[in-house]
């Protein structure tokens, strides 16, 4: 009788010799048959491409994953005050410590929690420290995955919404050439967004901040809105004798939004302010105040924005980041202002120490001296004064009396032959923007001015960089679906910008 181990061990003999039998003839047509061989790499092609395919398809669902979550977080109504604030962080957080408790399956939910917990922390970049340290892997990488592509979001959509809609004109792409290795070279520009005939007024616009040249404060332009004043009718500071305004609404503005924090005063000539004041006259130089006034007025809307509870979209920051900007050496004459500066905001605003950073107020003084454009507001008498060596965008056929920083116009390109041109009909720093030719949608806009600024030194921002953030080194964030329909965020490395608010 065969015992079934001698059947068992023959069957194991025989299976082996077929599969040595096999891999003998499997390896010999390999060698030997060309059309083998092709099945096979067409074989091996089709496998790697289904499965690249099917990791595509988990990531695109789990990244629509996510966009649905930040969709459905962005409609939502955030507390306002302290204590309700409060309220709801210490709710997310313990929601999301039980979800994350559950499991895979609740690592998704969880970091919905931690991101909503996010929104409403005072300080953000503590708080991510905090979660790095305490919540799983999974749910944190999560958590800097929403992070990212909110971020993502928020920058894509900028020009989507700006300018406005009423501006008639839109921030188009425009191909200027290929680099070395056949990459498109793209540059943005203001382009318009119906056809206009000459003569038409395309968009009329405020400045962000302006300056008056420091040789005609005091006399007869207005401080805020670089007015000429007729005689008798200048509104005085009470509190100092250097500016004069031209109706007391812009004596109010100008002293809710900076004027507050510039005033030198009377009586103690020995002031920081009256030092700051000083060195602007001396050097005849505006940039320095205007950062100064820039400042402050950033300082006078987050301090006076009614909360709405929801994401507010773009602050002027936002705008002024994505401007291109000149080149700016540290020299000892812009230490001098940052130190002035210092010495002028730091008393009266809590932080400003440690957000003028050297880069920082060479950047912003970079993309005045690129982008700002000489304001011609003279009405009546032919006025003689000192011009200031700063660079501008100088217009023709009209003298300067100071500069303003625009968010639409600055968009505009010098052009030999433009199709627009920028006045300031109302005879303040109020810009109107007039058609001189027949322009059709879509048509780049261009304008003429002089100016003294080499190619090679002007900067394009950096989009992806908020200063008004912090920046955290983690790692990339690639994330992909599980098998169960969950969502995995694995991180590598990358730089995640956390915005301060």
């Amino acid at each position: 009788m065969v015992k079934a181990s001698t059947v068992a061990l023959a069957t194991v003999s025989t299976l082996a010799l077929v599969g040595i039998g096999y891999a003998l003839y499997f390896d010999q047509k390999r060698r030997n048959d060309p059309a083998f061989r092709r099945k096979l790499r067409k074989e091996r092609k089709k496998l790697v491409k289904a499965a690249k395919t099917k990791e595509e398809i988990d990531k695109s669902e789990a990244v629509n994953s996510i966009n649905a979550a930040l969709d459905a977080i962005s409609n939502e109504t955030f507390p306002v005050s302290v204590e309700e604030k409060e309220k709801y962080f210490m709710e997310q957080v313990a929601k999301g410590e039980t979800l994350f408790a559950q499991g895979e399956a609740g690592f998704q939910d969880a970091a919905i929690c931690f991101f909503r917990a996010l929104k409403v922390y005072p300080s953000p970049v503590e708080l991510v420290m905090i979660y790095q340290k305490t919540v799983p892997e999974p749910v944190f990488n999560l958590v800097m995955a929403m992070m990212s592509l909110d971020v993502k979001r928020k920058q894509e959509r900028y020009y989507e919404v700006f300018p406005p809609a009423e501006m008639n004109v839109k921030i188009g792409e425009i191909s200027t050439g290929k680099t070395e290795d056949g990459k498109q070279v793209i540059r943005r520009a203001l382009v318009a967004d119906k056809d206009f005939s000459a003569g038409d007024i395309l968009f009329e616009e405020d400045p962000v901040v302006s300056g008056l040249l420091p040789k005609l404060e005091g006399q007869d332009f207005c401080n805020f809105c670089l007015k000429q004043i007729s005689s008798g009718e200048a509104v005085h500071c009470k509190n100092c004798d250097t500016v004069v305004f031209c109706s007391s609404t812009c004596h109010k503005t100008a002293a809710d939004q900076y004027h507050q924090y510039l005033c030198p005063g009377k009586d103690d000539i020995d002031t920081k302010e009256h030092a700051f004041l000083d060195y602007a006259s001396e050097n005849n130089v505006k940039y320095p105040t205007m950062i100064a006034r820039f400042l402050a007025t950033m300082v006078y809307e987050e301090t006076t924005k009614t909360p709405t509870g929801k994401d507010d979209e773009y602050n002027t920051w936002d705008h002024i980041e994505r401007l291109r900007y000149l080149e700016v050496q540290a020299s000892d004459k812009e230490k001098k202002e940052i130190e002035l500066l210092k010495g002028l905001l730091g008393p009266k605003v809590p932080g400003i120490d440690e957000f003028v950073t050297e880069e920082r107020y060479l950047t912003l003084k970079g993309k005045l001296l690129y982008n700002a454009y000489g304001v011609q507001t003279i009405a009546t008498g032919d006025k003689e004064f000192e011009a200031s060596s700063e660079d501008c965008r100088e217009l023709p056929n009209g003298k300067s009396v100071g500069t303003a920083l625009y968010r639409a116009a600055s968009y505009l390109y010098k052009a030999s032959s433009p199709n627009i041109k920028v006045t300031f009909p109302s005879r303040t720093h109020r810009l109107t923007v007039t058609a001189t030719k027949a322009i059709s949608k879509g048509d780049e806009l261009t304008v003429s001015y002089n100016e003294d600024i080499k190619k090679s030194d002007v900067k394009e921002p950096e989009e992806e960089k908020n200063d008004e953030a912090v920046e955290i080194d983690v790692e990339q964030v690639e994330i992909e679906q599980t098998q169960d329909g969950g969502i995995e965020a694995t991180i590598t490395q990358e730089t995640i910008v956390v915005s301060k608010e």
